[in-house]
């Protein structure tokens, strides 16, 4: 699957938390470019939840800290992370985007100010 197949395969998708929300979104690419398990079966079902799960982690940088390695976000290469206002994104192109409760939602890459890659 390419990058621009998997977005497309999202964006009519509701969002949800547990199901379809930025995390997954953003981790779930990484386990398919990685053929790598990220992410527990079990998570959250609630903002509430996901707030309360990442927070006991440090926050969402720190868990991508653990799990990823860190570059700088000029040398991210599409399908890398970033985490830009809260919000666990991908790099695509001249973008960054991730999925909201809006629907798929696309910023500048020069926004991020952080990158992951597997």
């Amino acid at each position: 699957m390419k990058l621009y197949e998997y977005i497309a395969a999202k964006k009519h998708l509701p969002f949800e938390y547990g199901t379809n929300d930025c995390v997954l979104f953003s981790v779930g690419w990484q386990e398919i470019r990685a053929d790598k398990k990220y992410l527990p079966e079990t998570l959250w079902t609630s903002e509430a939840e996901a707030v309360a799960l990442t927070k006991a982690r440090d926050g969402l940088i720190a868990v991508f800290d653990a799990a990823f390695t860190r570059i700088d976000p000029a040398y991210a290469r599409d399908g890398d992370l970033t985490v830009c206002e809260g919000v666990a994104s991908l790099f695509s192109g001249v973008h960054i985007v991730s999925v909201s409760k809006q629907g798929l939602i696309y910023k500048s890459r020069q926004d991020a100010r952080n990158a992951w890659t597997v």
